[in-house]
């Protein structure tokens, strides 16, 4: 399960440091590294892909704790058992929103030809 989610998170890392400025294409930096991420059934754990840590945990179900997440920028993704949440979109104010749906309305204009 640790390989799994080391793995995850590196390729998680990687796409979040992909960057686009008009329609201009960057090749992104490579940083290699890992987390070590203890799994706790029933807990969120909330990881800094900038710090390179782990920077809190949180039960699930806990209404209090998801809003206190949810304002908090210090994050970048959270795991839960085999639910994901990203920091942006409803999950927090950060820039790092994922969505389940494929669609290419949900693609901004100008970066059709990136996908």
């Amino acid at each position: 399960m640790k390989r799994v989610l080391k793995y995850s998170l590196l390729a998680l890392a990687l796409l979040s440091l992909a960057a686009c400025d008009g329609n201009k294409r960057h090749e992104p930096e490579l940083v290699s590294g890992e987390i070590e991420v203890s799994y706790m059934k029933g807990r969120w754990t909330y990881i800094s892909l900038e710090d390179g840590k782990v920077v809190g945990t949180a039960v699930l179900g806990d209404e209090a704790a998801d809003a206190a997440w949810a304002a908090r920028s210090d994050w970048d993704i959270a795991i839960c058992d085999s639910l994901i949440r990203t920091n942006g979109g409803t999950s927090g104010p950060g820039q790092g929103a994922a969505s389940s749906e494929s669609s290419a309305s949900l693609v901004p204009d100008g970066y059709e030809d990136i996908w």
